[in-house]
Order: structure tokens, then C-alpha cells, then sequence
């Protein structure tokens, strides 16, 4: 396959008993990434020594691959993918984890999406996001969810459902306003800076949980915030049921409507070998460890040092 190798493959974290209790679906972009990175540091115009990868990729997918790692098997992918090569890659990788793949739509004449990205020792330099079928097919990406044909539990607090930002605005909106979704566990992962705002119908529902950084809290709220403080809290009272906000090797702060703000400082990053998807990986363990039903200051502790630990590892 031409994907890469899975970067820190974990045990388990889920106890058995637990495993059936909870349907986690996650919609949004799965694509073939490409990242160049270099040991060096990279300025514009420069032409330096380093390594190319090429692996399976997206928001959506991301999630949905550290879910299933960690050895949850009801994950469930909704996306769009083009009838090429690369599609069938994503889909035979995904039955690979034990990913559910029964309503992923395939589009007959679209190429699968895809996204570059050059990383130095500092992080990410630059990136370009082609996610033409994510944007042009997000009604269609959405819709087995709304018609039934996902199998979820009767038991709306067992179902997770975990949106990506790429999704366009209409079909957040659309999402936002229906009340039958809306009893479940909804989390959302903010996709860029410049696609915060499309969360802003969510910023009144009280089952909503937001996952972003300083920056795109700011953008989504249109106001400048002093720290992780002050955006999760601030996107509280806006509404939102929980924030988690995150700022680089600065604290993250996880604050909610039924209990005080909780602040963590990660552990310090050695060196960065690996940025792309970093922010997938937090949610997805953060995810996992409240499902093994960590508290929650462990649960986001434990994320934030599985995070670190993944920006340390290079991809083979």
C-alpha cells in the first residue's frame, strides 16, 4: 500500500466491557496527504534536503484511525471519496483498522481530495488543502446520518458524533438545527483558522463540545483572547455545552457549563518531527480515555502527552 507506516501503535486503552457501549461516527475529510520535512529550518524560496511521505489522511479518517487503534471496534467514517485508486486505498485501509465503511459515498467523477504540507523544525510552514469532494459533497457525507441508515444506539448519551470543520457551512448550519442529532454527544474539530467560523451555529448547544486552538477560538468569536483561559471560557458563555482549547506549548484549557475550567501545561517537545494531524490525535485520545472513563484532568493530561509524543515521532 502506499500509505505510511501507523505512527505509535497503542495497546487497547478500552476496558472490554465498555468496547459495545458507545457508536462513534466521525464525518468529514479522509484524503491522501503528501508531507515534505526537513531537519533544517525552511524559508521562502529555499531548496533543502529532507523526506517526502505519502500516507492516508484527513480530519475525519484521522480520528476514525486512532479510534479504531485504540481498540474501539463501533467507528464509523462518513466522507466522500473519489472511484480511483487512491479511494479504494482509503477504503481497504480503513477495513484494514475495522473502520465502518457501509455509507462512505463514492463520487463516479472526482478525483479522491488530497493535502500538501512542508514541515520544518519549527512545524508547519506552509500547506495547501484540496478538498473539493468535502466541500461539493458535504449534504451527501451527512445524509446517512439523517435518513437512519447509521446504526446508533438507543441510548443517545452511548453515541459520539464528531464533525470536522471542513464540511461547509450550509451543512454545519443544517446539522446545527436538527434536534434529533443534536441529543447526542456532538464534538467538533475546528479544521483551520480560516474555516473556524463555519462553528458558529453550534456556539449555543449545550451537548456540543469544540475542539480548536487560540487562534481559531479568535477567529470564530471575533475577539482577541490573552490565553486558553479566557477562550474556553469565553466560548462557554457563549453558549457551547464544553471548549477545549489548545496554544501550541502553551497551557490547554478544557471548560464546560457544569464545571470549573480545567488547565493543563503539556510536556515540552523534545523536537518536531511530525505536525500534520497532531490535533487529530489529541481528540481521538482524549475521546478514548473519557470513554475508559478517566477523570477529567487525566483524560486531558493523557492526551496532551500522547500529542507530544506523536509530533516527537517521525514517520517511517
Amino acid at each position: 500500500m502506499f500509505f505510511g507506516q501507523v505512527i505509535g501503535r497503542p495497546s487497547p486503552l478500552v476496558h472490554p466491557m465498555n468496547h459495545n457501549n458507545f457508536k462513534i461516527i466521525c464525518a468529514g475529510s479522509a484524503l491522501i496527504d503528501t508531507i515534505g520535512y526537513s531537519k533544517s529550518k525552511i524559508n521562502i524560496g529555499d531548496d533543502v534536503a529532507g523526506t517526502i511521505k505519502t500516507s492516508v489522511g484527513g480530519v475525519a479518517f484521522n480520528i476514525c484511525k486512532q479510534l479504531a487503534l485504540s481498540g474501539l471496534p463501533n467507528v464509523e467514517l462518513l466522507t466522500a471519496l473519489g472511484n480511483d485508486s487512491k479511494g479504494r486505498a482509503i477504503m481497504s485501509f480503513c477495513k484494514e483498522l475495522g473502520i465502518i465503511t457501509n455509507n462512505i459515498y463514492i463520487c463516479n467523477n472526482s478525483e479522491t481530495d488530497s493535502y500538501l504540507a512542508i514541515e520544518d523544525i519549527h512545524g508547519l510552514k506552509a500547506a495547501i488543502a484540496h478538498v473539493k469532494n468535502v466541500e461539493e459533497y458535504s449534504q451527501r457525507i451527512l445524509k446517512p446520518l439523517e435518513n437512519g441508515l447509521v446504526k446508533t444506539n438507543p441510548d443517545h448519551s452511548r453515541n459520539i458524533i464528531i464533525l470536522d470543520g471542513n464540511l461547509t457551512h450550509a451543512t454545519l448550519l443544517k446539522i446545527a438545527e436538527n434536534k434529533k442529532l443534536m441529543n447526542n454527544d456532538v464534538r467538533i474539530a475546528s479544521a483551520s483558522t480560516s474555516k473556524a467560523i463555519r462553528l458558529k451555529p453550534f456556539l449555543s448547544l449545550p451537548n456540543v463540545t469544540i475542539y480548536c486552538n487560540k487562534t481559531e477560538a479568535e477567529n470564530l468569536c471575533e475577539v482577541s483572547f490573552k490565553n486558553t483561559t479566557q477562550a474556553s471560557t469565553y466560548l462557554v458563555k457563549k453558549g457551547v455545552g464544553r471548549a477545549i482549547v489548545t496554544n501550541g506549548d502553551q497551557s490547554i484549557c478544557d471548560s464546560s457549563i457544569n464545571h470549573e475550567p480545567i488547565s493543563i501545561l503539556p510536556p515540552k517537545v523534545k523536537s518536531i518531527r511530525h505536525v500534520t494531524g497532531a490535533g487529530d490525535y489529541f481528540l481521538a485520545c482524549h475521546v478514548t480515555n473519557e470513554i475508559k472513563q478517566s477523570t477529567k484532568v487525566k483524560a486531558l493530561s493523557q492526551a496532551a502527552v500522547s500529542a507530544s509524543k506523536y509530533v516527537e515521532t517521525e514517520i517511517k
